[in-house]
């Protein structure tokens, strides 16, 4: 194995592009937690009204849920400190292995609860099989608009599209 030698400049290079796409990922994790009722897409919510379940209901139910909102206080604490250890001096010196790990945790841990009031909602919802419908109708036009788009780019553009799938687009 070939020894790759980099001096301060490319070092700091890499560094930096790290910490820009760290930065970037992050960010837009955030624009879709922080704010955002539930949190869970608007899929989730899609699949609630079609499950008979209102507005009101879910909006109560995410607002009311006290673990929610610590591990939302939590996960902006540590993206916070992650954001500025990030770009501080740190990050070239002993790094932040532990900012971004609990940042990590802190995200595990709102969305496990998320999803927890999700299953509550869905649990007491009173249409189920009309969300069942719907959920497969969705999952039906991502194959359609995946095959349209391998039957126009070509079969390369299939790979990407697993990744996108569930997009902001849609």
């Amino acid at each position: 194995m070939a020894k790759v030698r980099m001096n301060g400049k490319h070092a700091l290079a890499a560094i930096a592009g790290s910490v820009a796409i760290l930065a970037a990922a992050s960010g837009l994790v955030l624009a879709q937690g922080f704010g955002h009722p539930g949190g869970g897409g608007h899929g989730m919510w899609l699949l609630a009204r079609a499950a008979g379940l209102n507005h009101s209901q879910i909006a109560s139910a995410f607002a009311n849920d006290a673990n929610l909102a610590t591990d939302r206080a939590n996960l902006k604490s540590a993206h916070d400190a992650m954001m500025s250890c990030l770009v501080s001096n740190t990050v070239t010196s002993s790094g932040c292995s532990s900012q971004i790990s609990a940042f990590s945790n802190a995200l595990q841990a709102m969305t496990q609860e998320r999803m927890t009031v999700w299953q509550n909602l869905f649990r007491t919802a009173p249409n189920l099989s009309q969300a069942s419908t719907v959920y497969s109708q969705l999952q039906q036009l991502r194959s359609q608009k995946r095959q349209i788009l391998q039957s126009v780019l070509g079969s390369s553009a299939g790979e990407g599209e697993a990744q996108g799938a569930a997009g902001p687009t849609e």
